[in-house]
């Protein structure tokens, strides 16, 4: 066991983060004793440090299809994943106030009109800095083709709605996000998660919440048609499409899958913050 323990780290790198009642002392005490336990000889270069990558979708429709492995499973699922890509101007706040403006809308006319399935929801996702719109579906009245295209008809329909957005509606959604953004430090576990969040992100960037929280009242509806018309509706000109269909076994086509291809193209990683005096977001 020893010998395993021994060559199971040769290298590694520890990196700590304590939050609560503790002081610098109890902080360097605990790192010691962990740093002691550890098997590693020495510390993992820099350059040796595993980062995650995120594959760029390409412009326009990619589509991957495929059938669910259970036999049993009546439903089939389809996911429109919009990515949108890292922080560009004020893309992420327009991504933030649409994804608020499009959920219930589009719950209320698949979900409760259409009544196409249980699990009719759009969000927002986020991977190393890189954010994207996800519009998910699952269903055992539709199959995925069709279900994707009443996704694309409900968006054609509201881009109409979202002209025609009150700007008191909008104000209402721009303070409600405002507020959740900078209400995060509520319990000491919720500012933990947050700090810890901008150190494994490299980022360092502690006072972003009230400073995102100040330009997310300022997105007008003008920016909102603008993302819309370029990311997000059908066939816009930047829009990065990738979409999912899972078939239902019993349901599953006749004709070949599609399966597209995607070129290994990734976004930069994030730079590394550390020690740099943050002053923007």
């Amino acid at each position: 066991m020893r010998r395993f323990q021994g060559a199971l780290l040769p290298e590694s790198l520890l990196e700590c983060f304590f939050a609560g009642n503790l002081d610098a002392a109890d902080a360097e005490a605990i790192t010691a004793k962990v740093t002691a336990a550890l098997p590693a000889s020495s510390a993992l270069a820099p350059e040796r440090i595993p980062r995650r990558r995120v594959r760029i979708v390409p412009v326009g429709r990619t589509l991957r299809q495929y059938v669910a492995p259970n036999a049993a499973e009546a439903n089939s699922a389809t996911e429109v994943f919009c990515q949108v890509g890292k922080e560009d101007g004020d893309n992420w706040l327009c991504l933030a106030v649409l994804s608020q403006l499009i959920e219930q809308p589009l719950y209320g006319e698949l979900r409760t009109k259409q009544q196409l399935g249980y699990i009719v929801q759009s969000s927002v996702s986020e991977s190393e800095g890189v954010r994207s719109l996800v519009f998910s579906v699952q269903s055992a009245i539709q199959p995925p083709p069709e279900v994707e295209r009443r996704i694309d008809a409900f968006l054609q329909s509201f881009r109409p709605t979202l002209a025609q957005l009150p700007e008191s509606e909008l104000k209402t959604v721009r303070e409600a996000l405002a507020s959740q953004v900078t209400d995060v430090d509520q319990r000491l576990g919720q500012q933990a998660s947050r700090l810890w969040t901008e150190i494994v992100t490299r980022r360092y960037d502690y006072g972003r919440p009230w400073r995102s929280a100040k330009r997310l009242r300022g997105v007008t509806r003008e920016q909102l048609l603008h993302f819309f018309d370029a990311h997000v509706a059908p066939g816009a000109p930047e829009g990065r499409r990738l979409v999912t269909h899972v078939y239902a076994k019993a349901s599953a086509p006749d004709a070949p899958l599609v399966v597209d291809g995607v070129d290994d193209e990734f976004y930069l990683p994030q730079p590394d913050r550390f020690g740099e005096r943050v002053t923007g977001v």
